[in-house]
């Protein structure tokens, strides 16, 4: 008796490790978000604990600019809100892909307890 998987079986394994891969990609991209999402945040309270009157400035490139207190607080706000849509998409992928994985391992253990044979797709 042969110890390969059959065709369908591998097709699926195959399938699952690139979910995971995936998965896992998706979760560096959440967590670099939220770390961007942490600095907005940081540098939000930092302006608000500050007067309108003290200069503030932002790295563009590899220069300073002073920038008006309000305006750089709008374009943070602005940022923040595009971070958060953009962790909102990363974790409606990977529920997505999730649901896919755990219905690839059942399909997969299932074949597996059951012979070895596939069940039909």
């Amino acid at each position: 008796m042969s110890q390969e998987l059959p065709l369908q079986l591998q097709e699926k394994l195959s399938r699952l490790q690139q979910l995971q891969q995936t998965l896992e990609s998706l979760y560096f991209q959440k967590e670099q978000a939220k770390l961007e999402a942490r600095e907005l945040e940081s540098a939000l309270q930092e302006l608000s604990s500050i007067d309108d009157n003290t200069p503030v400035y932002r790295i563009t490139g590899r220069i300073l600019v002073r920038k008006n207190r309000a305006e750089l607080i709008n374009e943070l706000n602005e940022q923040m809100e595009l971070v958060k849509v953009r962790i909102s998409a990363i974790e409606r992928q990977e529920s997505k892909i999730r649901e896919r994985a755990t219905e690839l391992e059942n399909e997969l253990r299932n074949a597996l307890a059951g012979g070895r044979g596939s069940s039909p797709a």
